[in-house]
C-alpha cells in the first residue's frame, strides 16, 4: 500500500517537473567544460554502430584535466581497439565535432599496439532524440524511488543522481576506415550518446546497459543502481510503427549483479501499448575499461541481439563497483518492486 502511495506521489511530481522543465536540445548539443574547473565535471561524446558485418564504438568522456577514450572496431571476427584510456584534456586521438545537426568523428593512431588505422565519419540523425528524464515515462523513476525508505537524506541524496544531462540519438554513421593501408567506406546505422554534467564513477554501485541497433529497429534497456536509488529501470524500443517505450521487464536482476559479463541474456519486454518483446543478446567480443583508479569496472561488449525476432547487433555493457556489497546496495532481489 505505501509503496503504490508513493509511487503515485512522484509520479505527480517527476510529471509536472517535466512539462515545467523540458528538454534543451539546443543548450545540451552545445555544452562545453570551458571555464569549468570542478574534475568532476564529464561532457561525454558516445558513438556506437553496428551491422552483420562490423561493429564499431568510440566514446570520448572530456574531463577538466584529461580525456577519457575509447576506439574500437570489429571487423571479419577480430577486435581492434585502443589500449591508453585516459589522455591529457585535448590530447586524446580521437576528436568529435559538432557540423551543424551533424557530427564528425577522426581518429589516427594504433590499435592492439601494432594495427595501423585511420578512421573518419560523419554522424547524420535520423531519429528525434531522447532526454532519459523528461521523455521516459515517469512511471519508472517514480518506481524507483517508491522502493526506498524516505527520509530527508534520502531526497538531499537524490541531488547525486539529478545533475545528470542524458540523451540519445539514432542515426546513420558514414564515412572511411583505413586499417593497415586498406581503405574501405562503411555505412552504418548508429546510435549517438551524449551526456554531461557531474558524474563520480564511483558513486554508481553496478550497471547494465542494452543497445541493439537495425535500419529497422532500435532497441534501449538500462538499468543503473545507486546508494540512493538500488535499481533504476528504463526503455524503449523503435520499430516500423514508431517509438515505443518500456513499461516493464523482467530481466533476472540476479544474472547481472554477480559482478561478472553474462554471456547470454533472455527477458522479456512490455512495452507501454501492451506489446510484449522478446529481448535475447549473447556476448561476441569486448574490452574492460577502468575508473577511479579500478574503483569501477567496465566493461563494452559487442553482442549479437534477437530482438521480436529479429536480428541485429548492439553493444551489452555492465560495470561494477570494486565493493561488490554495492551490489544493488546487497538488498534483496526479490523485495524489490518492478
Amino acid at each position: 500500500m505505501f509503496y503504490r502511495l508513493k509511487k503515485g506521489l512522484m509520479f505527480r511530481a517527476l510529471e509536472k517537473r517535466n512539462k515545467e522543465k523540458p528538454f534543451d536540445y539546443s543548450y545540451a548539443e552545445n555544452f562545453t567544460l570551458d571555464g569549468e574547473t570542478d574534475t568532476l565535471l564529464n561532457n561525454s561524446y558516445y558513438f556506437s554502430a553496428h551491422s552483420g558485418e562490423m561493429s564499431f564504438f568510440a566514446r570520448l568522456g572530456k574531463r577538466v584535466h584529461e580525456d577519457e577514450t575509447w576506439f574500437a572496431l570489429f571487423l571479419e571476427g577480430k577486435l581492434y581497439s585502443l589500449k591508453q584510456e585516459f589522455f591529457r584534456s585535448g590530447e586524446s586521438p580521437l576528436i568529435v565535432e559538432k557540423d551543424g545537426d551533424k557530427w564528425t568523428l577522426s581518429f589516427r593512431g594504433v590499435l592492439n599496439e601494432k594495427d595501423q588505422v585511420s578512421f573518419v565519419a560523419t554522424f547524420t540523425p535520423k531519429q528525434a532524440p531522447i532526454d532519459f528524464t523528461s521523455n521516459m515515462p515517469p512511471e519508472r523513476m517514480a518506481g524507483a524511488i517508491a522502493n526506498e525508505k524516505w527520509s530527508r537524506e534520502f531526497f538531499n541524496g537524490l541531488q547525486n543522481v539529478s545533475g545528470q544531462c542524458h540523451y540519445e540519438q539514432e542515426g546513420v554513421l558514414e564515412g572511411q576506415l583505413t586499417l593497415n593501408g586498406k581503405t574501405m567506406d562503411f555505412s552504418l546505422p548508429c546510435v549517438r550518446d551524449h551526456s554531461f554534467g557531474k558524474r563520480d564513477w564511483n558513486y554508481m554501485n553496478n550497471h547494465l546497459w542494452l543497445m541493439a541497433v537495425s535500419s529497422s529497429r532500435q532497441f534501449n534497456y538500462s538499468l543503473v543502481s545507486y546508494p540512493v536509488i538500488t535499481a533504476l529501470e528504463v526503455g524503449n524500443y523503435r520499430n516500423e510503427s514508431g517509438m515505443h517505450y518500456m513499461m516493464q521487464a523482467d530481466l533476472d536482476f540476479r544474472q547481472v549483479g554477480k559482478g561478472s559479463i553474462p554471456r547470454e541474456l533472455s527477458f522479456t519486454v512490455l512495452l507501454y501499448n501492451r506489446q510484449k518483446i522478446k529481448v535475447q543478446a549473447e556476448v561476441l567480443t569486448g574490452i574492460t575499461y577502468h575508473f577511479k583508479n579500478g574503483q569501477y569496472i567496465l566493461h563494452e561488449n559487442i553482442a549479437e541481439f534477437r530482438i521480436d525476432g529479429q536480428v541485429c547487433r548492439g553493444i551489452l555493457e555492465i560495470g561494477f563497483n570494486s565493493q561488490s556489497e554495492r551490489f544493488f546496495n546487497g538488498r534483496d532481489l526479490n523485495g524489490i518492486k518492478r
